[in-house]
């Protein structure tokens, strides 16, 4: 079965999308299977893949709302891009998840169900989550088996990291397999004083529970930029900083893995 991988943080602005929708670039060019789900209404990563969201013609939120009544063929809602990730893309819809499935029995495992059909498939699903806590980030708690936080190193992130590993652990009730696979520093200037602080910090208060990665995604605008040409930082300019460092992380993610026996 894959390895299912949520990118998560109640906090917006963070490089969660930048996060998912390259750690599935960077996966599939290893040649690891790899599935990116959009389980964001904001469809950032449907963007970044090269589709209009206005377009989808099957989107996440489709397809959750279809289970109620019937078990769609993944060949007919799972896209494929050209640089080997297989995506299933969003759109606003999904903003509506939570009160579409407000009368629905077992509404918190609707996305785990979903996946059971199609993730034999594949090495790796990542699953790039909406920034705050509800039905669809429950859902995808359920589903996953590990979570990845990305975090700017701003003062506030310490509040908010402690808030979701409470819900985090909270859930690990209902979904036995579920754990923090990491804490991912994104958006990272060296230059200041306050991001080694915040860092120290986050080092101090969850680095014995929690794994901190070193390595640390740095600022960059060109991050930015490459989605206007729906690409990934990795695909636009490989030479740049932030894509040699998300490079880094991948190899060190895949490295805690051998080391933890996966």
């Amino acid at each position: 079965m894959a390895r299912k991988i949520a990118i998560m943080n109640e906090k917006g602005g963070v490089g969660k999308t930048a996060t998912a929708t390259t750690m599935a670039y960077l996966l599939a060019k290893k040649k690891f299977k790899t599935l990116l789900i959009d389980f964001d209404g904001q469809a950032h990563s449907t963007l970044i893949n090269g589709m209009n969201p206005n377009n989808v013609e099957t989107s996440m939120s489709t397809l959750i709302n279809n289970l109620i009544e019937e078990k769609p063929l993944p060949e007919s809602f799972i896209l494929k891009n050209d640089n080997g990730v297989h995506f299933i893309p969003a759109n606003s819809d999904l903003f509506t998840l939570e009160r579409n499935l407000c009368n629905v029995d077992f509404r918190e495992s609707k996305l785990a169900e979903l996946v059971a059909h199609f993730e034999h498939k594949y090495d790796y699903v990542i699953i790039d989550c909406m920034p705050q806590m509800g039905t669809p980030m429950i859902n995808a708690l359920m589903c996953a088996d590990e979570i990845i936080i990305p975090t700017q190193p701003h003062l506030l992130s310490v509040h908010g990291l402690r808030a979701l590993i409470n819900h985090i652990d909270s859930l690990k009730r209902m979904n036995h397999h579920l754990e923090i696979g990491g804490i991912l520093i994104t958006i990272d200037d060296k230059k200041t004083k306050l991001s080694a602080h915040v860092i120290e910090d986050i080092n101090k208060v969850f680095g014995e529970k929690v794994r901190v990665f070193s390595s640390k995604i740095p600022r960059s605008i060109k991050v930015a930029e490459a989605c206007i040409f729906q690409k990934t930082i990795c695909e636009y300019l490989p030479g740049n900083r932030a894509a040699k460092a998300y490079e880094a992380f991948i190899d060190e993610y895949l490295g805690a893995c051998c080391e933890g026996g996966e």
